[in-house]
């Protein structure tokens, strides 16, 4: 694309000495005192379309030829230079300014070179050979107080008119060169926030996994144990015993397949550490006053005998959001409020944010998994989060239906 960008670029000169020719006709044709005597105005204007063509190759010697319009123009008995050389005296300088601007950041691989350094030379050129034409112009008005008044200020016009212009061929660029930079990092940007956000997702789904492989091997540990004591009440070597200790086989190899296949997930060994349960919510919430965030606690329905998987994810789930409460608004008073239903759980916080506190945002750092996090744990049992900004304060609600997970 910036090849591309180039190329098209590199036809400006030529489509601009077309234009000029264009209108330094249409000058003569339709100027009286031009169409009278067209040969001093039309090799004026020959020299500003050869010097605003050979700018685009060689921008400070085709600013030079545009200029050299001026003296040409009043050296064959004109007043000043044609309309087409001072909207040259324009183009050029600032074509100049804009090809040879020192790219933003400098590019510090190639080496430097006065030719390609020096894009002020292009105005400078351009001031000289003002100064040249007023000085001819000058010369056939005579040495009068208004002849020498006229040189000055043509020499302060076209001066101020080619400087000028390569200012605006500087700034130009260097726009250009920032707004790509600003491109590419943006996309950049975009490109790291993908793959955090898909970091994310794959650490929370780990997580999620040892969580499931507690539960469904707890739950098929149990059911293990209660077939052995149905298969003890049975005479020994009937068909239902039988039956049974296959059953018990299976189920004890399903717990060794859940351990080979999800227990390399674990980081650490963690038999001995207090399992994750949402009736542990007091402890979680002590821990954070621990910490410095003023919550309150409130709690209606039973929240024992909620299913292993739901259990452990809404006890995460309340973990991360009272996590991200104390990163983002510090020590905001919070409160949550846990709702128990026969077919749903349901859990609430909502901080109140200090009046200097900024609005907070949910974590996405190495730290914590924020929505992303709790939207992968809800999504596994169909359930519903919300979560944004109030007047003062910021509200994640997670409903969490008690059934199997989908």
């Amino acid at each position: 694309m910036h090849r591309t960008l180039a190329r098209r670029a590199a036809l400006l000169p030529w489509a601009a000495a077309v234009t000029l020719a264009v209108i330094g006709v249409a000058e003569i044709l339709l100027d009286s005192a031009f169409s009278a005597a067209p040969a001093v105005p039309a090799a004026a204007l020959a020299t500003v379309v050869a010097g605003t063509a050979l700018a685009g190759r060689f921008p400070i010697a085709g600013s030079a030829i545009v200029a050299a319009a001026f003296p040409v123009a009043v050296a064959g008995g004109l007043n000043g230079p044609t309309g087409a050389a001072v909207l040259g005296f324009f183009l050029a300088p600032g074509w100049a300014g804009y090809q040879r601007a020192a790219s933003w950041p400098p590019d510090t691989s190639r080496p430097s070179r006065f030719w390609s350094a020096g894009s002020w030379l292009a105005p400078l050129a351009a001031q000289l050979m003002a100064s040249l034409g007023t000085w001819i112009a000058g010369r056939a008005a005579g040495s009068t107080v208004g002849g020498l008044a006229a040189m000055a200020w043509e020499n302060l016009f076209f001066g101020l008119l080619c400087w000028g212009a390569w200012g605006v061929g500087l700034l130009a660029r260097r726009l250009q060169d920032r707004a790509e930079l600003l491109a590419r990092l943006t996309t950049a940007l975009d490109a790291e926030r993908d793959a955090r956000e898909h970091a994310i997702v794959a650490e929370e789904r780990q997580r999620i996994a040892r969580d499931m492989h507690d539960a469904v091997a707890h739950s098929i540990s149990v059911m293990v144990l209660q077939l052995g004591a149905v298969r003890a009440t049975l005479p020994a070597g009937t068909p239902q015993a039988e039956m049974l200790q296959g059953v018990e086989r299976l189920g004890r190899e399903s717990v060794r397949e859940l351990h080979t296949l999800v227990g390399i997930l674990r980081d650490t060994p963690d038999l001995l550490v207090a399992q994750p349960s949402i009736a542990r919510a007091e402890e979680l919430v002590a821990e954070l006053r621990a910490a410095g965030l003023p919550v309150e606690l409130t709690v209606d329905g039973d929240l024992t005998g909620v299913p292993r998987a739901q259990d452990i994810s809404a006890y995460r789930v309340l973990q991360e959001a009272l996590t991200n409460v104390l990163r983002h608004a510090g020590t905001a008073a919070t409160s949550v409020h846990l709702h128990r239903a026969t077919d749903r759980l349901t859990l609430t916080v909502d901080n109140v944010l200090p009046p200097t506190a900024p609005a907070p945002t949910p974590a996405l750092d190495g730290g914590g998994h924020g929505l992303i996090g709790m939207r992968e744990r809800i999504a596994v049992f169909s359930g519903t989060l919300t979560a944004g900004a109030r007047p003062g304060g910021f509200t994640v609600r997670a409903s969490f239906p008690l059934g199997t997970a989908s």
